[in-house]
């Protein structure tokens, strides 16, 4: 067991100031779980980062070093936990619902995801005099807070696993890891695959710390696998990358990215965002983002003159009148009326 933990922490690249903060608390937490006192070691553990960033990675080197590692981590998708996982198992009923997880390590995938009913029982099952013997690794994406705040996620849950909580930063905020971090990947699968090793060109390298890593680690690997498989000489170049990477993900200036490429990019992220949580009317939500920007330029293009914006955006004047009052750019007319009355008012009363 303990060489499977330490193959899993060759795999931690740490040369920028986020992921060394991330795997010093890592590291402090292992050694709790394997050396510390049973009272020491936190019954639950939220681990956070984007997906793909390592989340499950970290949970299995954390249930390795700990003294329950001889017995195989549990591990379930969140979405698909049912009521029923979270029942105390009664004292001589071997087919509890729990049995697969009692004494172990249970590792919940993607929380945010989960029911508001299982959501309270395994906030139950966490407190102390529930008899459970479990410790709970819980992964999530950013913003659980929000969820929160929002009403989709219980928040004595949320406070109890943020006793204990370990943040993994994306890979776009950790430009020193990445070369590094793919020459792992690249040495790896040279060595399975039987090639000689390959190298990164300074070019190639730069190229690599451009690109935003939309899918973080996970992509990265794919990425590698890639690359090995279609290098031909002894160093990757640009070339090389060029047929492997996504053209419109790249890391390019607003200024010199199409209107296009930043609508989709934004896109990409607010979906990425929202993902496990309830989503309706998005259409609608989101052709409001766009059109409120921009009948507010074109009409500061035109001067605030109504007649041409209607001409330049092909709207009639009474539709462009209608929607600029729906989104509050301009007021309507009887709440125009009545502030030139109070302003009138107000003036003679000065008087």
């Amino acid at each position: 067991m303990q060489g499977s933990s330490a193959q899993i922490r060759r795999h931690f690249v740490a040369e920028s100031q986020g992921m060394k903060n991330a795997l010093a608390a890592v590291e402090a937490l292992s050694a709790v779980f394997s050396d510390g006192p049973e009272s020491a070691r936190p019954r639950a553990v939220l681990i956070e980062g984007e997906p793909g960033s390592g989340r499950e990675l970290i949970a299995r080197y954390l249930h390795l070093r700990s003294a329950r590692a001889e017995r195989e981590m549990v591990s379930i998708k969140a979405a698909s936990a049912s009521v029923t996982l979270f029942s105390c198992p009664l004292e001589g009923e071997s087919e509890a619902p729990f049995r697969n997880a009692h004494g172990r390590t249970l590792l919940v995938r993607d929380v945010c995801e989960m029911r508001r009913r299982s959501q309270r029982k395994l906030a139950k099952a966490l407190e102390p005099e529930s008899g459970w013997d479990i410790r709970v690794l819980v992964t999530t994406d950013p913003g659980l807070e929000s969820a929160v705040e929002a009403g989709m996620f219980h928040q004595p849950l949320l406070q109890m696993l943020s006793q204990t909580r370990i943040v993994i930063p994306p890979l776009r905020e950790r430009i020193e890891d990445i070369v590094p971090l793919m020459g792992v990947f690249v040495s790896a699968l040279c060595r399975d695959m039987g090639r000689r090793r390959l190298g990164l060109s300074s070019r190639a390298s730069d190229m690599l710390q451009s690109y935003p890593w939309p899918g973080n680690v996970a992509e990265m690997k794919q990425v590698a696998r890639r690359l090995v498989a279609r290098a031909k000489g002894s160093l990757i170049e640009v070339e090389d990358l060029d047929k492997v990477l996504p053209v419109l993900a790249r890391r390019v200036p607003a200024e010199d990215a199409s209107f296009e490429d930043l609508v989709r990019t934004k896109l990409n992220e607010l979906m990425r965002r929202v993902q496990g949580y309830p989503m309706h009317a998005l259409h609608e939500e989101v052709m409001s983002l766009v059109e409120k920007p921009l009948l507010g330029a074109v009409l500061k293009h035109t001067g605030n003159n109504q007649l041409k914006a209607s001409e330049i955006l092909g709207l009639s004047r009474n539709t462009l009148r209608r929607k600029l009052v729906d989104y509050g750019i301009v007021a309507s007319r009887a709440n125009a009326l009545r502030a030139k009355r109070s302003a009138k008012l107000g003036k003679r009363g000065l008087k």
